[in-house]
């Protein structure tokens, strides 16, 4: 049961994508027209996405309708994508967002990704070292052409066993691409959340009959992956022994066999197993129920490209406390020219130089200095995403069973409440220096720069070079360096409350 339970989720989840069988419909090859895609080398298009989430009945919380609101408030927008060829592509378009607008260019080749957002004072660039990406993985033979041949062949063999679903048409229409008026095939598709079981088990029955068929997409595959799967396997190049064609048949015999033993034993009892899936999971009825529908247009050319496409998602959600939202609801067109034409991207603006990302690092001050702080952008990190905020919870660990270490708790000298600096500086993100020679200690605080100066032993620091007087020196606990919360709560922009009775401090800055 178990097996026949995640084997099914997948095969729902695969059939919201693959989204009819091999059957031809008024005189259009489908299969041939959703393996089209996979031709395209290059190309201009736009796009729209929208999001919409449906309140569920009843009085919703203001917080629950803040996120509501923000997600409705959310669509994409991209003018113009160029696709110049597998490894060169540029994005330029907006992200509407709570009345905010952040224009966005986006273009990526081999060696970087390449980022630009109005209101950014640099753009961002990400390495994209392929050559070393690929030696890394030992995959140099699997090139894009033979990726594409593997997906062509996953993807034709998923469209040839599964049955087209009840609603599927095909007119001939006249419509406009990027303002060129073209004759055009119209194919409708629309799937609902209720067929699914039903087509996943046709997808199973005719898998059944196909022994022939599944061997050679095992073989494709087999093929296509056995360099990734000795490298992921840590066998050297040099030491790899490929496999004899005996032992390759084999092999490819034994998965075969393998999968028809799986399908074999699914399909005896698939409608009581998908009843028993239900009533196990009484929510699946309704989100694979009938108001769970996937409405689909695509307009294709002579040759099957699909130059148009209007699609619509609802999902429908059951009926729970704890969830506000009733539907989701998602909206998106979009139309392609130039298809397979020579095309070049849009490079990103590069004449003030990057902002050069490291994966990890970049505190919310370092985001917000590479940002005008006029712009929606800043607004819209500071202010609707709050990258600033940071909350730090701290016990004084009197309890013999508290599992925090010395340099995390605080501590109470002369009935002053000491924190131990580097824990409090590095959750607020302050860059921290020690002098050995002089026993001093520079804090530089993230969002203003401002610079702490501290001193063990000393009550004295100062704070941009403004004296300040502490309550308690700088003293070592277990070999940390503690300061009074007070101060340097207050130095790092935060506030600090401190509950006498349960023993907890809590550290905020908004």
């Amino acid at each position: 049961m178990n097996r026949f339970k995640w084997g099914l989720a997948a095969m729902l989840s695969l059939l919201l994508v693959v989204l009819a069988g091999c059957q031809a419909v008024g005189g259009v090859d489908v299969s041939k027209a959703a393996l089209s895609t996979l031709d395209v080398k290059s190309s201009i298009s736009k796009q729209t996405l929208s999001l919409q989430l449906v309140p569920a009945d009843g009085k919703l919380s203001e917080e629950d309708k803040k996120v509501i609101d923000l997600f409705n408030s959310l669509s994409v927008t991209i003018d113009q994508a160029i696709m110049q060829d597998m490894n060169h592509v540029s994005l330029e378009g907006a992200v509407q967002i709570q009345g905010k607008k952040l224009p966005f260019h986006l273009a990526m080749d081999k060696k970087a990704l390449n980022l630009s957002v109005e209101g950014m004072t640099q753009p961002i660039s990400v390495p994209l070292d392929m050559e070393e990406l690929n030696a890394a993985f030992a995959v140099q033979q699997m090139n894009n052409e033979s990726l594409i041949q593997m997906y062509k062949n996953v993807l034709g063999f998923m469209l040839k066993h599964t049955p087209n679903p009840s609603n599927i048409s095909v007119t001939p229409v006249t419509d406009k691409v990027n303002g060129e008026s073209l004759s055009l095939q119209k194919l409708h598709i629309e799937i609902r959340g209720d067929e699914l079981a039903g087509l996943a088990k046709g997808f199973l029955i005719s898998l059944s009959k196909d022994e022939e068929g599944l061997k050679e997409l095992i073989s494709s595959l087999y093929d296509t992956y056995y360099p990734l799967i000795t490298a992921y396997a840590g066998v050297p190049q040099e030491d790899e022994v490929q496999p004899t064609a005996a032992e390759r048949e084999k092999e490819i015999n034994a998965a075969v066999k393998e999968l028809m033993v799986v399908v074999n034993e699914l399909l005896p009892e698939f409608d009581k197993n998908v009843n028993g899936l239900f009533e196990g999971a009484p929510e699946l009825r309704t989100i694979l129920g009938k108001d769970t529908v996937l409405s689909l247009d695509l307009l294709l050319d002579s040759k099957l490209n699909i130059r148009k496409q209007n699609m619509d998602l609802t999902i429908q959600l059951p009926a729970n406390e704890e969830i506000p939202v009733k539907q989701v609801k998602v909206h998106s067109e979009s139309e392609t020219w130039k298809v397979n034409e020579p095309v070049t991207i849009h490079a990103v603006d590069s004449s003030k130089g990057f902002w050069n990302v490291v994966t990890g690092e970049g505190t919310p001050g370092d985001v917000l200095r590479h940002m005008d702080s006029k712009s929606d952008l800043y607004r819209f990190v500071k202010d609707d995403i709050e990258i600033t905020r940071k909350s730090i919870i701290m016990h004084t660990g009197e309890d013999p069973t508290d599992l925090y270490g010395a340099g995390y708790k605080p501590v109470i000298v002369n009935n002053t409440l000491m924190v131990p600096l580097k824990y409090v500086a590095d959750q607020l993100d302050a860059k921290l220096s020690w002098d050995n020679a002089t026993k001093q200690i520079t804090l530089t605080e993230d969002l203003t720069g401002a610079k702490i100066v501290l001193k063990m032993g000393s009550k004295h620091a100062s704070i941009n070079s403004e004296a300040e007087v502490l309550a308690e020196p700088v003293q070592n606990f277990e070999g940390y360096a503690y300061v009074p919360m007070r101060f340097i709560a207050k130095a790092l922009g935060a506030q600090g409350q401190w509950d006498a009775k349960e023993k907890i401090l809590t550290i905020k800055r908004d």
